[in-house]
C-alpha cells in the first residue's frame, strides 16, 4: 500500500513565511535596533569607534592602557586594538579596553594606535589613528591634546606631583580668540578659586594665545592646571604639560 505525503499548498507556505517576516519586523521595531537586518543578513552599516585614551600626541611608557568608545544600532561584537598595525588586544564588553607593552620602545620615538569595532553582523568600523610618543626616563604626562573651553567657562586638569618634580609645558590657542587665563594651582587654592574666594596661583598668565612655563613643584600633593574662557565663544586650544 502506498501512502501519499501530505503537502501544504504553496499559498499556505507563503502565508506562513510572510507572518514570520512580519513578526521579525515587529520585534525589530519594538527592540529599537537593526535586529531584522541582522537576522536576515542584510545589515551592511559599519559601527563607529574612537580611541578615548591615551590622548593624541600624548606621552606613554611601560604597559599602555588603551580605551575606546564603540557604537552600533545592532550591538557591538568586539573591539580590536592595534599598535603600529599589530593586534595587541581585543575586548567584547563595554567599556572597551586593551593594553600595549611599550617597555621595549626607544625613548621619544613615535607610534601609531588605532582600533577596529565589529558589529554582530561582522561589519567593521575603523577609528582614526592617533600618535603617541615614548616618554623619556623620569617624564610623566600631565595633559596632552586638544581642549574645547566653552564660553564663560573653564577646564581643569587634576594631577599629583612630588616635591622636587618640575612642571613644564605650553598651551596655544587654535581658534576662538584668546584664553582669559591659564593657572597652576595647588589643591587648597583651587578650592578657593572655584568658591570665588581670594587665591594665590603658583603660575598665572592672562589674555594670551600662546604661553609656556617651567617651574619646580613646591611640595608633594594634588595640583590643577586651569584654562579659563571669559569670552562669548568656544576657544579651542592645544596643551602639552609634563612632570620631569
Amino acid at each position: 500500500m502506498r501512502y501519499r505525503k501530505d503537502r501544504r499548498p504553496k499559498t499556505e507556505d507563503r502565508r506562513r513565511a510572510l507572518l514570520v517576516l512580519a513578526g521579525l519586523a515587529a520585534v525589530a521595531v519594538f527592540a529599537g535596533c537593526d535586529l531584522l537586518n541582522i537576522l536576515l543578513g542584510t545589515d551592511k552599516t559599519p559601527p563607529t569607534c574612537q580611541i578615548t585614551s591615551p590622548a593624541d600626541s600624548g606621552l606613554v611608557n611601560g604597559l599602555v592602557s588603551i580605551t575606546a568608545n564603540a557604537t552600533d544600532s545592532g550591538g557591538i561584537g568586539r573591539v580590536e586594538f592595534y599598535a603600529d598595525g599589530a593586534l595587541v588586544g581585543a575586548d567584547s564588553s563595554s567599556p572597551y579596553s586593551g593594553s600595549w607593552d611599550a617597555s621595549g620602545q626607544a625613548e621619544r620615538s613615535w607610534h601609531k594606535l588605532s582600533c577596529i569595532a565589529y558589529d554582530l553582523s561582522q561589519n567593521k568600523g575603523y577609528s582614526d589613528t592617533i600618535a603617541v610618543q615614548i616618554a623619556a626616563v623620569g617624564q610623566k604626562s600631565v595633559y596632552h591634546g586638544e581642549l574645547d573651553v566653552a564660553a564663560q567657562s573653564r577646564e581643569a586638569v587634576q594631577f599629583d606631583a612630588q616635591a622636587g618634580d618640575t612642571l613644564s609645558g605650553d598651551a596655544q590657542v587654535a581658534s576662538g580668540g584668546t584664553l582669559s587665563s591659564f593657572m597652576w594651582l595647588d589643591n587648597d587654592n583651587y578650592q578657593k578659586y572655584v568658591a570665588n574666594q581670594a587665591y594665590t596661583a603658583l603660575f598665572q598668565r592672562d589674555n594670551f594665545t600662546q604661553t609656556s612655563m617651567r617651574q619646580a613643584v613646591p611640595a608633594t600633593g594634588g595640583y590643577y592646571i586651569v584654562f579659563v574662557n571669559a569670552g562669548n565663544a568656544v576657544v579651542k586650544c592645544w596643551a602639552r604639560f609634563v612632570l620631569e
